[in-house]
C-alpha cells in the first residue's frame, strides 16, 4: 500500500510517509472498530497475521466533523490534511448514499501475496454484506487492481479525478448476494 497513488499523494514526503501511514491506519481501525467492529484477518498456517482487511457499515463516508477530527486529520496528514479532506469531500460526493458495507483498506504482507489472502478478506466483508443484504463499496486509485475487484464481481460506478492534482479513483460497487450463492472458501477470521 505504500506505492498507491493515493498513499503517495497525501504522504509525498518519504521521510514521514511510513509514521504518517501507520497513523492512517490507526485511524481506520480505531473508527472501524467503534462503528461498525468491521475488522477481517488473514493468517497463515501457524497463526501469523499476513493481511487485514478494514470495513465500515455505514450510510455516511465521511464522520460529522469536529475539532478532534481535524486534529487528528492534521496528526495523520501534516501539511496535507485539507488535501485528505477534500478528497473525502469529493469521494463522498461521487459515491453513493445507500446503506453499504465500505472496504476502507485491504493489505496481505508481500511474502504472502498471492496465496488467496486478499479474495478471502473480501470475501469476508462481502460474507457479511450478503447477510445484511446490503451491497459493498470501494475505492481504488491503482488502475491494477481494477481487475482483481471485477473478478470478485465488482463494477465501477464512477471515475473521478482528486482535486489538487491527485490521482484517478474509481469507486466501485458490488451487489450483495444471498449468503448460499457467497464466493466459496474459508471465512477470514473476524476481530
Amino acid at each position: 500500500m505504500a506505492d498507491d497513488p493515493a498513499t503517495l499523494w497525501l504522504h509525498p514526503s518519504q521521510s514521514t510517509r511510513r509514521t504518517r501511514l501507520a497513523r492512517s491506519f490507526r485511524t481506520l481501525l480505531d473508527d472501524s472498530r467503534d462503528c461498525s467492529d468491521g475488522v477481517d484477518l488473514a493468517l497463515d498456517s501457524t497463526g501469523a497475521m499476513v493481511g487485514v482487511a478494514v470495513w465500515m457499515a455505514t450510510t455516511h463516508i465521511l464522520p460529522r466533523e469536529t475539532v478532534g477530527r481535524r486534529l487528528k486529520a492534521r496528526h495523520v496528514y501534516g501539511a496535507h490534511a485539507a488535501r485528505a479532506h477534500q478528497s473525502a469531500r469529493v469521494t463522498y460526493a461521487a459515491g453513493v448514499q445507500e446503506q453499504h458495507w465500505h472496504l476502507m483498506a485491504v493489505g496481505v504482507a508481500a511474502a504472502a501475496r498471492g496465496r488467496g489472502h486478499g479474495r478471502e478478506l473480501i470475501a469476508a466483508g462481502m460474507y457479511r454484506a450478503a447477510a445484511d443484504r446490503i451491497p459493498v463499496h470501494l475505492e481504488t486509485t491503482n488502475p491494477s487492481n481494477l481487475s482483481f475487484y471485477e473478478r470478485l464481481g465488482f463494477e465501477t460506478t464512477a471515475v473521478i479525478d482528486l482535486p489538487a492534482g491527485g490521482p484517478r479513483s474509481w469507486l466501485m460497487r458490488q451487489v450483495a448476494q444471498p449468503v448460499s450463492n457467497h464466493v466459496s472458501g474459508r471465512r477470514a477470521r473476524d476481530t
